[in-house]
């Protein structure tokens, strides 16, 4: 329970200071970049916590528990995250954080799709009603008018952006358990986690190749100031602390108890957003982010 929790607010410090990275880093670049921090450092945390040689820690996960983790991390990382870093630049993190509140419901359906978990009427109601509620937020035309003038991008461009990341995250944590547990041989929290961040940081080149967009210089994230220093910050929250704590909370706890409490993170970004922005977002922003909400407990419940 304890990681579950710790995630959560690992989470939202990381979001907020992705939220400043994103806006002066391209997105795609500050993912390439920040995954490639994210493999060094937890390289280097698996090889002193489990005390394993740097050959060991490659070699000893079994072909199956590499191919589960690495594909967790094209999809959680390499492609997800890239959607989610542009919904972040476009939306903002309040904004941002109620669209991701779905994402249990693509991990309900990827738990269904490969692991064998069944789907109940609780957890079927329980995506209705979280869609719902995610609709009900996001329909407020003072919030489109809010994201079209900070010029960021369009505002239905924001919202599928962040559906695909919800996609990614959802079914990348389901990738991510069964790649711990494959083989009968239980992954590290902090090996896996390497594992991921590794494959997604090659992956991200893969992905440019498919966008026929430009290479762009890993030096260029370090050039703004700002940015640098929120990258480096979202790197230490997010997919360092962040996710190798999820994976904890994933192996230890029921998967839907852990996505429970993940799920609280748009409320406590909410709370912060008020508190940094000290302006009250629309009240049916704040009902549909309360319905979403209730809509993820039903869901996991079931």
């Amino acid at each position: 329970m304890i990681f579950a929790i710790l995630t959560l607010l690992s989470w939202t410090a990381g979001t907020f200071a992705f939220l400043t990275a994103s806006r002066k880093i391209y997105p795609a670049l500050l993912n390439r970049v920040r995954l490639g921090l994210a493999a060094v450092i937890t390289f280097i945390a698996a090889c002193i916590y489990q005390g394993l040689f740097p050959w060991q820690l490659v070699m000893q996960p079994s072909v199956e528990s590499w191919i589960f983790l690495g594909l967790s991390g094209i999809v959680g990382l390499t492609i997800g995250d890239y959607f989610g870093f542009t919904a972040l630049r476009i939306l903002g993190a309040r904004r941002h954080s109620v669209v991701a509140t779905t994402a249990p419901i693509f991990a309900a359906l990827g738990a269904f799709t490969f692991a064998n978990e069944g789907l109940t009427l609780h957890t079927l109601v329980g995506m209705v009603i979280c869609i719902g509620g995610v609709l009900l937020a996001m329909s407020s035309a003072r919030e489109r008018q809010a994201v079209e003038g900070e010029g960021y991008g369009t505002y239905t461009m924001g919202v599928l952006m962040g559906i695909g990341a919800a996609v990614g995250q959802g079914i990348g944590l389901v990738l991510a358990k069964l790649g711990m547990h494959s083989s009968g041989v239980k992954i590290d929290p902090v090996q896996a986690t390497f594992m991921r961040m590794s494959i997604g940081f090659l992956s991200t080149y893969v992905l440019d190749l498919t966008q026929r967009g430009p290479l762009r210089p890993l030096s260029e994230a370090f050039v703004d100031k700002e940015g640098r220093n929120g990258m480096f910050l979202g790197v230490l929250f997010g997919p360092t602390l962040g996710v190798t704590m999820s994976l904890a909370a994933a192996a230890t706890l029921d998967l839907a108890v852990a996505q429970t409490i993940f799920s609280m993170t748009p409320v406590v970004i909410t709370l912060v957003a008020i508190l940094r922005e000290r302006r009250f977002p629309p009240l049916i922003s704040l009902v549909g982010l309360a319905v979403a909400i209730a809509g993820v407990v039903i869901l996991v419940a079931g």
